[in-house]
């Protein structure tokens, strides 16, 4: 029972000790302009919702029976001191046409000029929440609310400018490559198809990539894959880490050298002479099956119309490419030609795997 009780009082005190780390802010009553006073009130309200869940400041309300004006900074300041507060916020509402301006100051009670500000504008009163909440989260800090790149507090205002609609879908093309680790590293450039579903707290991508399929590189690739990524904060600027499972086909081109036999006609002897010479030839070794990947992105530009994506990651495919012996005989190469054998001995089978990464331009909608 004493240790309870003892657990009890620590955290009690710990309580306490917090909320005496937290400085009292005063807020006077929100100015309005051509706005209903009502605005003002709920807006105070929402304020000191978020600032007090953000945890730097405690929000004393101010309220008619103050006595004060903002017009008169000398009176909000002396109030902010009456209550205990070391600093205090003037805000503004002023209408204009169909637009809100929102202004906001943050002052020290031991100077008159401000120490943060911000000016937002609201295309209407739903726009006052996230606004608000950005406020709430930037006051006091270097950053301002402006610049604040959330993605879950975009306002309607902001959706009318072209670089910053909220959009959840996108589908676009890349240009990248990969390179494989076995069985013999090579780089071999592509293209990629893709779609990616932001839900906000994960992104859903299904991708499509063609590696290598000119005639001069050792690996042509194709596989559709689909994948799940974790977004790291809520910015506009988003890395992210995740995997997924994919269906590839691969050809694996290699040189094989073996003797080869012919025969021409002779004049100086006057028959055919049968000559064996070595001679080069390329040998396809054709596999496909399933496979996994992981590996991380950065996107660009979150929740716009036109975003960017970079991307790498490490494949591995669940099943083995042979290499073929380097030189064999006549009768081997002739037999895989004629079909009597479909591939030829190897020196070595290894799984598939190594390193994909693309550039990927995607249009949200």
């Amino acid at each position: 029972m004493k240790t309870l009780i003892k657990h009890i009082a620590l955290f009690a005190a710990i309580l306490t000790i917090s909320s005496f780390a937290a400085e009292k802010v005063y807020m006077a009553p929100v100015g309005t302009t051509n706005i209903h006073s009502d605005y003002g009130i709920a807006a105070m309200k929402l304020m000191k919702t978020y600032i007090e869940d953000d945890g730097r400041f405690i929000l004393i309300e101010g309220s008619a029976q103050d006595s004060v004006t903002i017009e008169k900074q000398e009176t909000v300041k002396n109030k902010a001191v009456a209550k205990g507060c070391s600093k205090y916020i003037i805000a503004e509402f002023t209408r204009l046409g169909e637009s809100v301006i929102l202004s906001f100051k943050l002052y020290s009670t031991s100077q008159d000029a401000p120490i943060w500000t911000d000016r937002l504008k609201a295309a209407n009163p739903d726009d006052f929440d996230p606004i608000i909440q950005r406020v709430a989260r930037n006051i006091g800090t270097r950053e301002k609310a402006t610049s604040d790149q959330d993605i879950y507090n975009v306002t309607e205002n902001e959706t009318k400018l072209p670089k910053r609609k909220k959009v959840n879908s996108y589908f676009g093309i890349g240009i990248g490559g990969m390179v494989p680790l076995s069985p013999i590293v090579e780089m071999t450039p592509g293209v990629n198809l893709f779609g990616m579903y932001d839900t906000q707290t994960l992104l859903i991508g299904l991708d499509a990539n063609f590696w290598g399929m000119g005639t001069d590189n050792r690996y042509s690739y194709a596989d559709i894959g689909i994948s799940i990524h974790y977004p790291f904060g809520r910015k506009f600027i988003a890395p992210y880490i995740g995997g997924g499972l994919n269906l590839s086909s691969v050809d694996f081109n290699t040189d094989v050298t073996h003797p080869y036999t012919s025969s021409e006609y002779d004049d100086s002897v006057k028959r055919n002479r049968v000559t064996t010479k070595d001679r080069t030839d390329t040998y396809t070794y054709t596999s496909s099956g399933v496979g996994a990947y992981g590996g991380a992105g950065i996107m660009f530009n979150r929740a716009s119309s036109i975003a960017l994506f970079f991307e790498v990651k490490y494949f591995v495919d669940f099943y083995k490419l042979e290499e073929p012996k380097e030189y064999v005989s006549e009768d081997v190469w002739n037999d895989y030609t004629g079909g009597y054998s479909k591939k030829l001995p190897n020196k070595s089978s290894k799984l598939f795997q190594g390193f994909m990464f693309d550039l990927k331009f995607g249009y949200g909608f």
